[in-house]
């Protein structure tokens, strides 16, 4: 049961009085925590408050402990410290009466181990029962996928499986409604996302950039045999087997040219505004490509992004998101695509007036179809098809292909959204906008500033929890960057100001 949350005017008179008073008798303790304190004083969690309220019972049970939003903010400052152990940081708050107050809790009196996951588990909308049977669920041994070409994205295990996503979603049909992340989603949209719109970091009418990055898992790729074969002699067999990462499989990481056990972490970046920030973030397998975690995102994130009255005009993204399917996604949520080529354009042949191609030796090519799948006209040697009266017209000694179904080729029609794209293909307005693709590659390397490579979970929801507190610590950033801007102070200066301890007094 939840009697009271605390607005963060109640918690900054809370904080603020003790910090001073840390300060002025131990500042070095309170300056090695300075990047810490500033990310506390600005993070205003109140647009969270409904969320997590939600999250605990208002009629009946034992008075939660600890305010949620002090337990949010905790975890935040954790995470801000490189720190990816909940164990780990517990202690350190017993420890350290300047992190205890930081994070809202009275020295001496901090949450335990128990009371962080309790907390994590309120806000996974899973039931921890069916997480528990899930552990142990068997599957055979994962094999690591072939046919890889070197610095290439690993291709789609099943074919076509975009197009039939993309027909399902446009039918009403959604896989994800009930997903367990969207309350932590929803979470950090309304308060960082939110937030920066309002410091105008991050425009309403925001460009988009989406790109995956490989996580690899702390659970063995090898798992626990449950059968008896070794028993009888069988060391090597492809029995099922048990693992502890659940979610893990075989990836592929093309810009490190490695395979790699774990998950891919796609992030929508926003990269028009003042600052280069994460608004949206989703795992999947290993093996899960690009262009399916965008079809899934787009429509979980656009709606989302909607009821925040946050527009995305422009999506960004790499060849591995070049598929017919996504840019009639995209078109019907209002967003224009900015998508490279997965295979490079060849040469145009001549044209006529009425738009026919002409062969090699001028002739007039022969129309045979219109392929719907790939959006194309396919064209013939007028000279192998067509009616016998006008193969005879055509003298032509030396065809263009040996092959006898002979030289054949390939228009787009003017309707095709794939190359002729609402920004002009090969534009200058198009080149600037696809060079900001980039930001969100450096976005998804400052997830190791704050110590995803190196963490030792392995459930879904832990990983789901650390990286949009990941996510939530660069905003923070990008606000306390603001401040400083703003004021023309340095990192002690504004922290001085903020506490009300005038520079004289603390050099007297």
């Amino acid at each position: 049961m939840l009697d009271h949350v605390r607005t963060h005017e109640e918690y900054l008179s809370f904080m603020l009085p003790r910090i001073g008073k840390f300060f002025l008798e131990k500042p070095g303790q309170v300056l090695f925590y300075l990047d810490a304190a500033l990310k506390a004083y600005v993070m205003n969690l109140d647009r969270g408050i409904e969320i997590l309220q939600g999250c605990y019972s208002k009629d009946f049970g034992r008075p939660a402990e600890f305010d949620p939003v002090d337990m949010l903010r905790s975890l935040v400052l954790m995470v801000s410290l490189g720190i990816t152990s909940i164990t780990k940081w517990a202690d350190n708050l017993t420890k350290s009466d300047v992190l205890a107050v930081l994070s809202g809790f009275e020295p001496g009196k901090t949450p335990s181990m128990s009371a962080y996951y309790d907390f994590w588990n309120r806000l996974w909308l899973e039931d921890i029962r069916l997480r528990k049977k899930r552990k142990l669920r068997l599957r055979k041994k994962g094999k690591k996928p072939k046919n890889v070409k070197k610095g290439e994205k690993l291709p789609n295990r099943r074919p076509g499986v975009v197009d039939r996503l993309v027909r399902s979603f446009r039918k009403g049909r959604f896989f994800s409604t009930k997903r367990p992340e969207r309350l932590l989603q929803e979470l950090f949209t309304r308060v960082f996302v939110l937030g920066s719109r309002d410091r105008d970091i991050i425009p309403a009418d925001m460009v988009l950039a989406g790109d995956g990055s490989p996580f690899e898992s702390c659970s063995s790729p090898y798992g626990v045999p449950a059968c008896d074969c070794r028993r009888k002699g069988i060391f090597q067999c492809d029995c099922a087997r048990r693992y502890s990462d659940v979610y893990a499989n075989w990836g592929y990481d093309s810009s490190r040219n490695v395979y790699f056990w774990g998950r891919n972490l796609y992030t929508l970046s926003c990269v028009n505004g003042e600052a280069e920030l994460p608004v949206f973030l989703r795992f999947g397998q290993g093996s899960r490509h690009d262009s399916v975690l965008l079809a899934f995102s787009v429509v979980e994130a656009w709606p989302l992004f909607s009821e925040a009255g946050l527009n995305v005009s422009i999506f960004v993204g790499d060849s591995a998101h070049d598929a017919y399917p996504l840019y009639t996604l995209l078109d019907d949520y209002g967003s224009k695509p900015v998508i490279g080529l997965k295979n490079k354009l060849s040469s145009f042949l001549p044209l006529n007036e009425q738009g026919i191609p002409l062969c090699p030796k001028g002739f007039l090519m022969q129309y045979w179809g219109f392929d719907e799948k790939k959006s194309r006209f396919k064209w013939r040697c007028p000279k192998i098809t067509g009616k016998k009266r006008n193969r005879d017209r055509i003298g032509c000694d030396t065809p263009c292909s040996d092959s006898s179904y002979g030289y054949s080729c390939y228009t787009k029609p003017e309707w095709d959204r794939r190359i002729f794209t609402d920004i002009p293909r090969g534009s200058a307005l198009w080149k600037k906008l696809y060079k900001r693709r980039s930001a969100s590659e450096r976005v998804n390397k400052r997830y190791n500033d704050f110590g995803l490579d190196t963490t030792r979970v392995r459930e879904n929801c832990y990983w789901y929890h650390l990286a949009h507190l990941a996510a939530m610590n660069m905003h923070l950033e990008a606000w306390v960057k603001q401040e400083l801007e703003i004021s023309g102070l340095d990192k002690k200066e504004l922290l001085l100001r903020f506490l009300g301890i005038s520079t004289a007094a603390v050099y007297a």
